[in-house]
């Protein structure tokens, strides 16, 4: 009994560990900076997309997310605005942020400690621990020694996506002029 009851306390202590590694990292920054690669895949783990880039971020509500390959694309977040910016097409639209609550930007906007609802430790797997938030897309936050590793969530297409973070730099110094919307002549801009 014993035995058992040293165990119990060993898996909650665990679990109180890896609940904090969320809230620590996501605590740990006012910047960050990352290389990402994204897949999308089928509901029948079919590859239908690859792309990778980079990402900028500042707390409380700037943020650059930038694909390089295979196309050229950007979402911005500047001044509670939200854009999508399609380099290769000319075209800038202006996106609805109400939503937001349902995206990984939501969590990287938001400290933890004002949040009610926090992802929770779900498991470790090949040295990742996963959380899952409550959200219906499935959202979840993978750390590797207590880094963001990746993200995971379903679409409303019922599509996988898997976000593989790389380089990750905290707290980086970044100007105000990297979320600045910069658009060259002749861009179509949809509002």
């Amino acid at each position: 009994m014993t035995n058992f009851l040293a165990a119990l306390a060993l898996c909650f202590s665990s679990v109180a560990i890896a609940n904090s590694e969320f809230s620590d990292f996501f605590n740990s920054f006012e910047t960050l900076s990352a290389d990402f690669t994204q897949q999308t895949f089928s509901d029948s783990t079919t590859l239908l997309t690859k792309t990778s880039g980079y990402l900028h971020f500042k707390r409380p509500a700037s943020f650059v997310w930038q694909t390089k390959t295979p196309i050229e694309q950007t979402l911005l977040l500047n001044n509670h605005e939200l854009w999508l910016i399609d380099t290769e097409l000319e075209q800038a639209s202006q996106q609805a942020t109400n939503d937001l609550k349902n995206t990984p930007l939501y969590w990287l906007m938001n400290r933890p400690e004002n949040l009610q609802d926090l992802p929770r430790f779900s498991h470790s797997d090949l040295g990742v621990n996963w959380y899952k938030t409550s959200q219906s897309n499935q959202l979840s936050f993978g750390f590797r020694n207590k880094t963001l590793d990746t993200i995971q969530l379903t679409s409303q297409l019922d599509q996988k996506i898997q976000v593989v973070f790389s380089e990750i730099i905290l707290n980086p110094e970044l100007n105000e002029s990297v979320f600045a919307l910069n658009l060259a002549p002749g861009f179509d801009v949809i509002r």
